[in-house]
């Protein structure tokens, strides 16, 4: 099968008069340790009612009367304006930056279109790789049940027969963020491999999950900044009420903008999706990247972020894919420059075989597809242990790889089996 290789986006071209520009407000010092979920969401959504108050007023001072999209969240918001208002607004002391709503695209694949199958496929190499036949022999009550996982990205075709368990298909919550559409659909393909990976019955890991599914990619394979951004933040409390227990404990993402140049770049371009990430750990969700397919390039973000678990690709062999991106990402944080190695991890994501829109599959490539294998073993480790927290799941993932320490690897490649045997040993302690 010929191969296509997915997982990161490139900046567009966007230009007008009166352009969407993301606005984020000062933080204040807060203690956000201890409030948990529904604490933090209070707090963020009370303290950027204010703020976005304060931007409707300075709007309303100078007559413009464009909407205000509220990005609680990131302590932001959206809103068009031109570049000189922009600028004007960036000034203001209860202001900390205003940027552009960038335009995304998925970065092209370097081969054609995968060639696809309706035939079932044997288990993919990348499950036995990381260790999921000794785990489903040794434990078998593992398969993701109980487990809430977001996957961000073009769809899902729900009603796949990877996705049917029995006589019911799989549990999906659904949003779709370009179109007024309710039911699941993937008018791409690229979200329901993704999906295939963490939950397929033939191609999965934990086929007992049930899914998250956040729609914000065409077709193209492009979205904005805001979209994506107010996905994140529908990922954090999907139904509206901060009190019910219904949000993913971790997001699959196999997307990222990328970073072209080798060299330190400042860590405030990308402020409101560190931000969205930082919110996410604090609120007990697990975020989860592609490193990018732009080899010698460092990880692209939110991946290449100092809080995130950045996934690189490997093949069968266990060698570095040669468009698996690489580290370090050097961060340019004031006066100093933080280097970090990145990808964190690195798992199967070359000639992959997972579920395709239409009840086919097909076979591709990329660090889109190596993510969900590590999405996959996370959901097997919150099912073990529940309380698990990211940074005890990070460690164990980084501790119980086949180790490498380099920076196409990262700490290594993720053994599940080991992680899983050492999640299971902890909680027995």
């Amino acid at each position: 099968m010929r191969k296509v290789v997915f997982g990161l986006f490139v900046l567009a071209s966007f230009s007008a008069m009166a352009q969407s520009h993301l606005v984020l407000f000062t933080e204040q010092e807060l203690s956000i340790t201890s409030l948990g979920h529904s604490g933090l969401q209070n707090l963020l959504q009370s303290t950027n009612d204010k703020s976005v108050k304060q931007l409707k007023e300075w709007m309303g001072a100078r007559t413009l009367s464009a909407q205000v999209a509220d990005l609680w969240l990131v302590r932001g918001a959206r809103v068009d304006l031109t570049s000189e208002m922009a600028a004007a607004l960036a000034k203001e002391p209860w202001v900390s930056g205003v940027v552009v709503d960038q335009q995304r695209q998925f970065i092209d694949p370097p081969v054609g279109a995968s060639s696809r199958t309706s035939e079932v496929p044997q288990t993919p190499w990348g499950l036995k790789a990381i260790g999921l036949d000794k785990i489903r022999e040794q434990y078998p009550q593992l398969d993701g049940s109980g487990v809430r996982v977001g996957i961000l990205d073009t769809g899902i075709q729900s009603r796949h027969p990877e996705f049917l368990r029995g006589n019911r298909h799989v549990s999906v919550v659904f949003k779709d963020f370009l179109n007024p559409l309710v039911f699941p659909y993937d008018d791409h393909g690229h979200g329901t491999h993704v999906a295939g990976t963490i939950a397929g019955v033939n191609v999965g890991i934990a086929p007992s999950a049930s899914l998250i599914v956040g729609k914000v990619f065409t077709a193209g394979g492009s979205g904005s900044d805001s979209s994506l951004l107010e996905a994140m933040q529908w990922a954090y409390d999907p139904d509206g009420d901060p009190e019910t227990p219904d949000f993913p404990q971790l997001v699959s993402n196999s997307w990222g903008a990328g970073i072209s140049s080798p060299g330190p770049v400042a860590i405030e371009q990308f402020a409101p999706y560190r931000r969205a990430v930082q919110a996410w750990i604090h609120g007990g969700i697990f975020p989860v990247f592609a490193a990018g397919n732009s080899g010698g390039v460092p990880n692209g973000i939110p991946g290449g972020l100092p809080e995130s678990l950045a996934v690189g690709a490997v093949q069968s062999d266990g060698a570095l894919a040669d468009f698996s991106s690489r580290g370090p990402n050097l961060w340019n944080m004031g006066t100093w420059v933080l280097s970090l190695m990145k990808p964190d991890v690195s798992a199967p994501g070359v000639e992959v075989t997972s579920a395709f829109p239409g009840n086919e599959y097909a076979t591709w490539s990329g660090t889109s597809m190596a993510t969900p294998h590590v999405s996959g073993l996370l959901t097997l480790m919150l099912q073990a242990n529940p309380r698990l927290t990211f940074a005890k799941a990070k460690a164990i993932l980084l501790a119980t790889s086949q180790k490498k320490l380099d920076l196409g690897y990262g700490y290594g490649i993720v053994d599940g089996y080991e992680a899983v045997r050492q999640v299971i040993g902890d909680r027995r302690l």
